[in-house]
Formats: C-alpha cells, structure tokens, sequence
C-alpha cells in the first residue's frame, strides 16, 4: 500500500514499525554513503539491502532520507521505530521504503535520523551477475556524521588495465554536510611517490561522486597494486573505496581513515651532485594584498588593482636565489656573466627556458633527485614569499626614512642589495638579513623569473592564481644589485621573453607540498 513520497508502508517485523506521528528529537545522524536498484549487464540487477541494529535498551525512531543522485531529488520514508535490543530489515531498501522500481535507475546515499545510537550496515548486491544467477557483493557500514572528514586516508587500492585479471578501484565521496564540498584528491604509490591529483566537487549538501580510480590522469592504462590516496576538504566528508575482482567480480570496501600525517619540517634539504646543499623553507598558506596601491605616488600601474589572494597550500621556496654551484652541480656549466663571484652567488645570464623548458635546469633537477614537485613560484606565491606576512612596501617596512634612488637608505641597508649599495657585480646569497619566513634577497641583487605569463591584474578575489593561460612574455620579480630602491619593493613586476638572458636574471626553486 502506498503512503505519501511515494514510499511503501511496512508492517511490523523484526521489532520494526512504521510510526504516522510527528518523530521525535532526534539525536544521532548516519549516513549509508551509497546504495542502488537499477539494471546491469546480462539481466543482472544492482540492489542494496540496509539492516539498521538498536544495541540499547530503549526504542529508537529514525527518519530516512534517500539522495538519489539521478533525479536530485530528495525522497523520505516514513518514519521508523526500532524496538530495544532488535534489528530492522529492509531487502532492496530502495524498493521497500522508499518505493523505487527497477525502471527508474537509482542510486546515492541515504540518510538516518535517529533518536538515540544505532548501527548501520548495507550489503550493496548484484543479482544475477554475469548472467549465471549468483549474487555477488558487498558489506557497507553506515558512517556516524560526527566522523565525517577534512582531510582522510584510502589504503589497499589497485588498478588493472586487464579484465582478466587484477583489481579495479572505484572512489566515492558524499557530503553529509548542509553547505557544498570540495576536496582535493592525491594518489601516491605505496612509497609515497605522487601519481595523479584532482579535485572532487563541489558536492551539494548530501551530494554524492563516484568514479573509477583509472579515470583520472596519470592513472589510466596502468597496473598498479600498491597505491594508496588522501584527500583534504574545505568541509567533512565521508569516503570509502570499492575495490572490485576483475575476474569474479567479487568486491570489498575500504572506508577512510582520519589523516594523521607526520609534522612536516620548516625547511627541507636536498643534496644536489657534488654535495651542494639546496635548501628550502616553508612559506605559509593563506590570505595577502597583493599589488601596490594606487596611494603609492608613482606610475606603478602595472601592480594594479590591489587584490585579495588566498593560498590554500603551505609550499616551500629556495632559501636563496640558485646560486652558480646549483647550477653547475646540475647542468654542468656556468653561464654568469659574473662568474668570478664565486659559487656562492646566484646564478644569472639564464633565461626562464634554460631554466623551465625542455631539458631546463627544472626538468634534470626533479629527475637527479627522483622527484616531481620542484618548479618555479607562481607570482602569488612568490609575493607572498617576498612579503614575509606584512603588506608594507617591503618585509622590514616601508623605509620611507631614506633616499628611495641610489642614494644612502639605512633602513634597507641590512636587507637589500640595489644601486645604493651594491656596485657592478651581483652579491653572495644570504648575506644580507632574511625576512620573516626565514628567505634571503627577495629584494634586489638579481630578479627572479617565476611562473606565469606575464599579464594584467584581476580586480576580483582570487584562489591559488596561475596568472593568465597564454601570452608572450613571462614574470620576473624582485628587482636587482643595479636598481632603484623603490623597484625592489615586494609589490614590483616586470617581463622577459622566455629566450633573452640577462646578467641580472635568475630565480629559486618552489616545492609543492
């Protein structure tokens, strides 16, 4: 007989009855992450049956909600009741309570409201598989909200690129959550390297994704039986992973684990050919000004409009410029136009191709040191950097006190190398005091290529900006030894074709996280 929504209305079994009054308060909320009823290959069917435990000693009303992720619709059941120490049971739940048909495909997530604890738990069937009349499956907990995740693990992963053999993966996140979620998604092989990263959402509140692990970059057409994920989420999520038997079909599920991963250090070393140290320090995620404003007094147009930009990711930079040691440890030459400097001073005479493009200092780096992460700062980032926390016109103030050309400037004479102090020649790196995040000569001696292309500013907030998609020039900031003290601000930019080498040229090295 059917009752309102569309749902079924159910006798009492198994110490279960369906209540037609108002629910009462309720206090503990679960989520089924996934369940379906729909047709599959070869006449086999998809059903999900939930079993819902009351281990306490008084009875307990829960109201269901079905998510289905094809319509976007919400469907509830009528309320429930589970008697003290008994067990509910719904075969095919959703065709029993919350009255879908094989014709109407359906999957996602169902909620439960429940007036006191419960336990949840769901076989997730396919019926008939492979045409033969078995049923094959798989065990799915209900997840209490309260254990809903921002940032969580997945182990035991794999991927096939064969149907006759191995496994393959498929990943599911739901938002239990009333406000939509994104999370960002790592798979790494069993060491740790990095494979392949996306993003998941936004999901809606209640919102549900699912996708096969070898559907994303990096990942496809490989066999890999030792993988495993994290994710981080600007809202809790729950997640879990169905890995499934390429030959029997048979799958089992692997729920997420809270992250808990080991503090990671303020600076990192590694050690370049030769033992040449390349040292790197932290700079912290979060929000900055990025520009110089209008109230400045001068034609800095170029730095304009002052912007709002919110870094989400802690990443790491060079400590110093790359120094002429760097560079010959990893590409064997020394181009500096002042090479009688020594090794200690920054590299220069290197163009942003010699050190991004093909078989750039970049390209061998990462592949002498086994790694994929080192690269060039993007603008924002290397502001950040530049900034030290402040927004004054340089890390250790505005030094407003001084001659802002060439002339003396006490205030940054401890910090600086520009044309008031600095000569003909570039300068070793560090000897000058680093600014707060602990980085050496990010204002003057040499400038310093960066990322993106070069371009105009946005007048509207920005998220983790990679500057603009083309153009045909590339960033350089910081300014160097030759010039004015009011051009190696935080907030100065120029440009330079990818392939002209300058003798005030240089960079250092970014690390993602």
């Amino acid at each position: 007989m059917r009752t309102r929504e569309g749902a079924l209305w159910r006798g009492p079994a198994l110490g279960l009855a369906i209540l037609a009054a108002a629910a009462p308060a309720l206090s503990g909320s679960y989520v089924l992450p996934s369940s379906s009823f729909r047709k599959g290959q070869n006449g086999a069917e998809y059903r999900t049956d939930m079993r819902v435990l009351n281990q306490g000693t008084a009875a307990v009303t829960v109201n269901a909600t079905f998510y289905d992720q094809v319509t976007s619709a919400p469907v509830a059941a009528m309320p429930f009741r589970v008697e003290a120490r008994n067990q509910a049971a719904f075969d095919n739940v959703l065709h029993s309570l919350f009255g879908r048909s094989l014709t109407d495909e359906a999957y996602g997530p169902i909620r439960l409201e429940a007036t006191g604890p419960i336990l949840v738990a769901a076989s997730v069937n396919n019926v008939n598989a492979c045409g033969s009349g078995a049923v094959s499956g798989q065990w799915l907990p209900g997840i209490e909200v309260s254990r809903a995740l921002t940032a969580g693990v997945i182990g035991q992963l794999a991927v096939s690129a064969s149907p006759d053999s191995g496994y393959r993966t498929n990943v599911v996140f739901m938002n239990p959550g009333y406000a939509a979620a994104t999370a960002t998604v790592r798979v790494r092989r069993g060491g740790g390297a990095p494979l392949s990263t996306w993003t998941v959402g936004p999901l809606a509140p209640n919102g549900f994704s699912q996708a096969p692990l070898d559907s994303f970059a990096g990942l496809a057409g490989t066999t890999e039986t030792n993988l495993w994920l994290e994710f981080v989420s600007d809202r809790p999520v729950l997640a879990y992973a169905t890995m499934i038997h390429n030959v029997s079909g048979d799958p089992f599920a692997v729920v997420a684990s809270a992250d808990t991963p080991p503090a990671s250090p303020d600076e990192v070393t590694f050690t370049l050919p030769g033992g040449v140290p390349l040292v790197l320090v932290r700079v912290p995620a979060g929000t900055f000004r990025m520009g110089t404003p209008e109230s400045a007094g001068a034609d800095f147009s170029a730095e304009q409009p002052v912007h709002d930009v919110t870094l989400t990711h802690d990443f790491f930079l060079g400590k110093y410029e790359v120094t002429q040691a760097q560079w010959q440890a990893v590409m064997g030459t020394n181009p500096s136009n002042s090479g009688s400097c020594g090794g200690s001073c920054p590299v220069e005479r290197v163009s942003w191709n010699d050190i991004r493009g093909p078989n750039g200092f970049l390209e061998k780096l990462n592949a002498l040191l086994g790694e994929t992460r080192l690269r060039l700062p993007t603008e924002a980032e290397w502001e950040r950097a530049a900034r030290g926390g402040t927004q004054t016109r340089f890390s250790f103030g505005d030094a407003a006190s001084g001659n802002d050309y060439c002339g003396a400037n006490a205030e940054a004479e401890p910090h600086v190398w520009w044309c008031g102090n600095s000569g003909e020649s570039t300068h070793e790196v560090g000897t000058k005091q680093a600014n707060a995040y602990g980085l050496h000569d990010m204002h003057g001696n040499v400038w310093e290529a960066v990322e993106d292309w070069y371009g105009g500013y946005p007048s509207m907030p920005q998220t983790d900006p990679a500057g603009p998609a083309t153009g045909t020039h590339r960033v350089a900031r910081g300014g160097g030894r030759i010039n004015l003290l009011q051009d190696v601000r935080a907030g100065v930019r120029d440009r330079v074709d990818p392939d002209d080498r300058f003798s005030s040229l240089g960079f250092r090295v970014a690390k993602s996280p």
